[in-house]
């Protein structure tokens, strides 16, 4: 194996989702957690399903109005390429999904690659605005341990207090997670107004980088910039992070009601914050599938509220199968729609990671 770069990243992911996952496993009582998963009532995952499928949804409905200054594209067929891309990002490696889903676009609709790809990084900037309103607000409505209302009933028999050291601890970050949400849409808006004025400011701190690298760079930040033109329509952008805290919401909802399938009666303020700390573990270089990661990151947040360790493990493990398994299945309905084979979806994740698609996008330009 060479010790490239991508490599490198692959064998660190590994590394990480097996320790995460032996952090996982080693405090399971196999008896106990077979009885917990036996135990459970999973008419509630039928709803969590439906919230599953209406978060892709959402998402590809934000991508058309993402896109809708480039090109107008079907929200079905959006759905159709971000459930591939999902589908990816869940069973190969270095997330070949982000890369993949701009250039299904780029192939089906004629969108240029490289805008295609800004629309997608736009598409993750609004996603991190969404989780960091989302985040402010979640830390702001968590109870104090302090206050009599501190005190999370599980089930009809028994109650656990929250971590006293805990939820002080989150509250002092809301002002610097507000204030990171403020910068990122402040620079983001100066971009759209000012492009060249960044792009001199780009070229200065590029000036030692080779011309051929250079070239490239300017071509992604002025890809981005037209990616960013979205904003200029104050509307659109307003219905972006709408669309945005909906996809956060939506996700802590599928977790609330998730856990009264395990009995856990987690409120709803909780079961956000445990979506939020997914939401940062899965962001970690880690094995496809989020193996271990996901796993470790719902049993720690749910010890926050002071989840018994074998009803978090077993509402661990459903929650997983309920994020994975659904998208992995959509994905691979979706290829068979479009008529791809998976062999040319691992074909074309190895040629994204070497390079070669900018070598056809611009042997396609020159040809126009």
């Amino acid at each position: 194996m060479k010790f490239n770069k991508k490599n490198i990243i692959f064998i660190i992911s590994i590394i990480v989702s097996i320790i995460c996952s032996w952090l996982f496993v080693r405090k399971i009582e196999w008896a106990l957690l077979k009885n917990a998963l036996k135990d459970a009532n999973y008419w509630y995952v039928i709803p969590t399903l439906i919230l599953t499928l209406l978060v892709y949804i959402v998402r590809a409905l934000r991508w058309q109005g993402l896109i809708s200054h480039i090109k107008p594209v079907s929200v079905l067929n959006l759905l159709s390429i971000t459930c591939i891309g999902f589908m990816a990002n869940n069973i190969l490696p270095a997330r070949a999904g982000e890369a993949l889903r701009p250039f299904i676009l780029y192939k089906k609709e004629g969108v240029k690659f490289s805008t295609s790809v800004a629309t997608v990084i736009v598409e993750r900037i609004f996603d991190m605005l969404g989780l960091i309103i989302f985040t402010v607000a979640v830390i702001a409505l968590l109870p104090h341990p302090a206050h009599h209302d501190s005190v999370v009933p599980l089930s009809a028999n028994e109650a656990h207090t929250i971590k006293e050291s805990i939820i002080p601890s989150l509250k002092k970050w809301t002002e610097v997670f507000a204030a990171v949400g403020v910068l990122t849409i402040v620079s983001l808006f100066l971009i759209v107004i000012k492009p060249d004025f960044f792009k001199k400011v780009l070229s200065k701190l590029c000036f030692f980088l080779p011309h051929k690298l250079k070239d490239k760079i300017y071509g992604l930040y002025d890809s981005f910039v037209h990616g960013l033109k979205i904003l200029e329509n104050k509307t659109q952008t307003v219905w972006m992070i709408v669309l945005s805290l909906v996809i956060w919401v939506l996700g802590g909802a599928e977790i609330y009601l998730l856990g009264f399938s395990f009995h856990m009666h987690l409120p709803l303020v909780g079961a956000c914050l445990v979506a939020i700390c997914l939401a940062l573990a899965v962001a970690l270089p880690q094995a496809p599938g989020y193996i271990g990661v996901f796993h470790i990151a719902v049993l720690k947040s749910l010890d926050i509220f002071g989840i018994q360790t074998t009803a978090a493990q077993s509402y661990a493990i459903v929650l997983w199968a309920i994020s994975i398994l659904p998208s992995t299945l959509m994905g691979f309905f979706f290829l068979w729609r479009e008529g791809i084979a998976f062999s040319e979806v691992v074909k074309l994740e190895e040629e994204i990671a070497e390079g070669k698609l900018e070598e056809m996008e611009g042997i396609k330009e020159d040809t126009k």
